[in-house]
């Protein structure tokens, strides 16, 4: 981690300063003889995050510590590097020994954290040096040294001067972690990234202060003072909890000076005991948290006199004496903005008990209650649960993300985590939840959602911080676990009304359009887990009936790029119901899905029998059409909310799709396809997918958005497809439940030709009249350009320059003769090759069981069977296991920042298919995870951070054919293996297992 930044959104992160005495013989106390004899104190820590919580989201970062109790193996940092939330951290020292770390104690407020290791986990005898903590001794105009691990480079060394002492705390910005109630203090100096958390060292190598981070783009740099560290060292040394009062009021600093400003009379003031002959300033009232002690009894502007009696007090002995009334009072003597001195008696409250200390996580979902640091931005009152993440597993809908607080679920108030947890006993999976929220930046901004729990996600867990180790245990929460109020399937013995299609040629556009509403559907998508390199959440789209008695609906991939998609099928905007994602089509950007005809006519028989069909064109049918350059044309776009949008248009023009892929997300690539433009076309904002009708207003056509990954600047982009081309796909899904079969492709992309280059690479003179001599709709040569797979040597295969005349007997004409070959194992063809004309029977490749069926998640990996786009990049097409997602904060992250690769071996175990993984994931977990569990959750004591799990070692590929070797720890207690799987029928469903 680097050091905070008051410019930053987010801390970076880095580590901290040392304390504790030591009892060696006096050394050479020289400048340059200070690495050495702190070279043995100070450690570099990694950092994994492994969960959102409070304003942290998963990372992973580098930062420093130092050693302040060599005995009991106590080491200092700041609180943003240890983070609130689960982490897990690993120590080296400058000898390259590693340790795991024990999260024991972070302030609730202030930037600094202890961590403890085990001594004896040490070798060779080595005993690190203590840095003693010295706050007494920073001065204004102090030379010292940052002696840390900047940009994650060992003991490095930066100087400077103390310049300001009484500073007050820096403001990271409104998404970061930001301290109060304290002063900072401020120098000039060129650390940053890495050097979070180490020692500011006098010349005598003791630390004055903690480095906590610095202002972006210049080099100020910010420092925490010792002495509330001093004082909760001594608590943590022993095993106990530093008591920790709040009155829920933020104080700054004022000089003398905005104090007379505020109309506090210097004269006045000295006879309370306020000389500003000895002092800089005075304490005022910042802030005041509704609901909170201070709240009614202070004012914003009230300047602070005294407290208990004491004249003039800082920061320190403030909150020394708030400290030590927890559950009592504490008085203040004011300055009130009315310009009357007062004195008021307000209780001290537990700092701990607004200090979230628990989570619920359902299947990808964060929830906890909301947090001082939260509040203290907006001054917001402490109550209602927050929304650290949203998405998958729960709370679905896209507007419920980070920000929002919860203020009540289904019309019954939810003040705390309890409540909520309360609340949702009684909600099913699948049940609407009606959530009201407000805006954590802003209270006033509240909203009501309704979403619901999907049916598919991992069962629900409650962690818990204990305060005497600082680690997380878990246990199952019971909620939601009940399958929700849909209605049950019916499928035995159950006829749907017959079906009404639309396919017309006789009805007026706008009859059809009338009649076409009732086969347009809404489409409701949040996928299970991240797959085949997708993230993505939630969508929203339109879709239409194709065929009604099987239950199948056309839609845009966009819908479903994720494949372990969670779909949901809304007709006439009044019942939903589940469906699975029939078969996403390799060549072109629709997908299929289907739901059961059953279970809509349970859930409503009267919508049943409105529904209608699209009958799709046959390609088998006599003059089956496509729409001609420069015809008119009408397009009926399904739009998102509701109904058709109608829009007049003309074909413009033919051209053939050649879409390229991301390197992050390797989202689906189109080629080989020919489209169409339409001029003008349906408003951008509109919908997914549309119908386009010719003059007589048959469906020769679809409007199709195209799917976009997040790193895309146009995330509306639009192509015409021809409905012939995907009625071979939808004639399978008629009959069938297994995957169809029927979409057979040459592993190659063709590129088009003038009839000019045909020639000159050999194309015979006869084949080039004839194409010259037909329509210029009909005629094209097309060449192989990419070999899409490799193949092995012996099996015949197309090569790059190949030009290709023939399918069997029929002239390839068109790239659609060539893109999809159907029901072929081999394709025989004619082709041109050095200009010789020869005959190859190439293989197909089928796409029934290139489907994604199975995905495990494993130490941090989501791991699969490669997708399409994974095998048309790598240049190791025979590897079977695949890792298309590397999650944040996880112990692979560190190691491996990215997925897309391929596993070879665990720990020297060949891994040939995705069972070899679930072996692994079991043999290798923890057999100590329950046991660690239990004794977190009852409060034992343990010492050193020996989270359960254990290092393995882990061979990847790259797609690019890089052999690569990574250790990495499977971090079994907060990163347990599991696996989603559904069955090879259209209409299974995903189901979550552990391993």
């Amino acid at each position: 981690m680097s050091p905070m930044t008051v410019e930053d959104t987010a801390p970076p992160g880095s580590s901290g300063s040392a304390a504790g005495g030591t009892s060696e013989e006096k050394l050479d106390i020289r400048w340059d003889t200070l690495q050495d004899r702190l070279r043995s104190s100070v450690v570099s820590i990694s950092i994994c995050h492994c969960f959102h919580f409070d304003q942290e989201g998963v990372h992973r970062s580098n930062a420093t510590g130092f050693v302040v109790d060599a005995e009991q193996g106590i080491v200092l940092s700041n609180r943003h590097v240890m983070t609130t939330g689960p982490s897990f951290h690993k120590a080296t020292f400058f000898n390259n020994q590693e340790v795991l770390l024990q999260p024991t104690y972070y302030d609730p407020i202030h930037d600094f954290a202890f961590f403890r290791y085990d001594p004896a986990d040490l070798q060779n005898s080595f005993v690190p040096r203590e840095i003693k903590l010295a706050p007494e001794k920073a001065r204004s105009g102090m030379e010292f040294r940052i002696v840390g691990n900047n940009s994650n480079e060992k003991m490095s060394v930066h100087q400077g001067e103390l310049s300001q002492l009484d500073r007050n705390a820096p403001n990271y910005g409104a998404k970061s972690y930001n301290d109060f109630n304290t002063f900072y203090y401020q120098a000039s100096s060129t650390s940053h990234g890495g050097s979070s958390g180490s020692p500011v060292v006098d010349i005598e190598g003791n630390a004055v202060a903690l480095n906590a981070g610095n202002s972006g783009g210049t080099c100020a740099s910010f420092f925490l003072p010792l002495e509330r560290v001093v004082y909760a060292l001594e608590y943590v040394r022993r095993w106990e909890i530093p008591p920790r009062g709040t009155l829920q009021a933020v104080f700054t600093h004022i000089t003398h000076v905005q104090a007379a400003h505020l109309g506090l009379d210097p004269e006045a003031a000295a006879r309370e005991g306020v000389l500003a002959a000895t002092t800089t300033g005075v304490l005022s009232v910042n802030k005041i948290l509704p609901g909170g002690p201070a709240d009614g009894k202070l004012q914003v502007g009230d300047i602070v006199i005294g407290v208990e009696g004491r004249p003039n007090p800082a920061f320190t002995e403030l909150f020394e004496i708030v400290d030590a009334r927890v559950g009592g009072q504490v008085s203040l003597r004011v300055y009130s903005r009315g310009g009357e001195f007062k004195t008021v008696a307000m209780d001290v409250t537990d700092l701990y008990d607004i200090t979230p200390s628990q989570f619920l996580r359902i299947g990808d979902a964060v929830l906890h209650n909301l947090s001082l640091q939260l509040a203290y931005y907006s001054s917001a009152r402490i109550t209602g649960v927050f929304i650290a993440k949203g998405g998958r597993g729960f709370f679905t809908s896209a507007e419920l993300g980070r920000r929002n607080v919860i203020q009540a679920v289904n019309g019954t108030p939810t003040p705390d985590l309890c409540a909520l947890m309360d609340v949702l006993q009684g909600v099913g999976r699948d049940d609407p939840i009606v959530v009201k929220v407000f805006d954590h930046r802003d209270p006033r901004d509240e909203a009501v959602f309704v979403t619901h729990v999907p049916p598919v996600c991992a069962p629900g867990q409650v962690y818990t911080r204990s305060n005497v180790t600082g680690f997380w245990s878990r246990e199952p929460y019971m909620g939601m676990t009940r399958r929700g109020g849909a209605a049950p399937a019916l499928t035995n013995g159950f006829e749907p009304p017959p079906a009404t299609s639309r396919r017309v040629g006789d009805a007026a556009a706008a009859e059809l359009a009338q009649g076409i509403e009732y086969a347009a559907v809404n489409i409701s998508s949040n996928s299970a887990c991240p797959a085949s390199g997708q993230y993505t959440v939630t969508e929203t789209g339109s879709g239409f009936i194709v065929c009604k008695h099987r239950g199948i609906v056309l839609c845009s991939t966009r819908l479903v790029r994720n494949p372990t998609s969670i779909l949901s099928i809304a007709f006439l905007g009044l019942v939903s119901v589940p469906a699975t994602l029939a078969f996403v089509h390799p060549l072109y950007p629709v997908a299929f899905l289907k739901y059961d005809p059953a279970r809509l006519h349970c859930a409503d028989s009267d919508i049943d029998r409105q529904l209608v069909e699209l009958e799709l064109p046959s390609p088998d049918d006599d003059g089956a059409a496509r729409l001609a350059v420069g015809s008119r044309a009408t397009v009926l776009m399904g739009k998102g909310n509701g109904g058709l949008e109608v829009v007049p248009t003309s074909v413009t023009g033919r051209r053939q799709l050649s879409t390229s892929t991301c390197s992050a997300c390797l989202d689906q690539r189109f080629y080989n396809t020919s489209v169409f433009n339409l001029s003008p076309g349906p408003d951008s904002w509109v919908g997914d997918l549309g119908i386009v009708c010719d003059a007589n207003n048959s469906i020769l056509g679809l409007w199709v958005r195209l799917p976009c990954c997040d790193h895309d600047t146009n995330k509306r982009s639009y192509v015409g497809l021809d409905t012939l081309l995907i009625r071979p796909a939808l004639d399978s899904l008629c009959v069938s439940d297994d995957s169809p079969d029927v979409v057979r492709v040459l592993d190659v992309e063709f590129k088009q030709l003038t009839l000019e280059a045909s020639k000159v690479l050999g194309v015979s003179s006869s084949h080039i009249r004839e194409l010259a001599l037909a329509s210029p709709a009909q005629r094209g040569v097309f060449m192989v350009s990419r070999i899409l797979r490799k193949r092995q040597p012996e099996i015949a295969s197309l090569e790059i320059g190949d030009v290709v005349l023939k399918v069997g007997d029929k002239r390839a004409w068109h790239i659609d003769d060539l893109a999809c070959l159907r029901s072929k194992d081999d394709a025989k063809l004619t082709i041109v090759r050095n200009g010789q004309e020869i005959t190859l029977a190439v293989p197909t490749t089928s796409f029934a069981d290139k489907q994604t069926r199975r995905v495990i998640y494993w130490a941090g990996m989501f791991i699969q069977e490669p997708h399409w786009t994974a095998l048309e990049l790598t240049s190791c097409p025979n590897l079977d296991v695949f890792c298309s997602v590397v999650v944040g904060g996880s112990p692979v992250e560190h190691e491996l920042y990215s997925g897309n690769f391929f596993i070879t071996e665990i720990d020297g175990r060949p891994i040939l298919a995705l069972d070899d993984v679930a072996n692994v994931a079991r043999d290798t977990k923890s057999p100590d995870v329950e046991s660690f569990n239990d004794s977190v959750a009852s409060g034992l004591r343990q010492r050193g951070g020996k989270i359960p799990g254990r290092f393995v070692k882990v061979s990847v590929v790259t797609l690019t054919g890089e052999t690569k070797v990574v250790s990495l720890h499977t971090h079994d207690l907060y990163h347990p293996a599991w696996q989603i799987q559904r069955g090879p029928l259209v209409s299974d469903e995903w189901v979550w297992e552990k391993l």
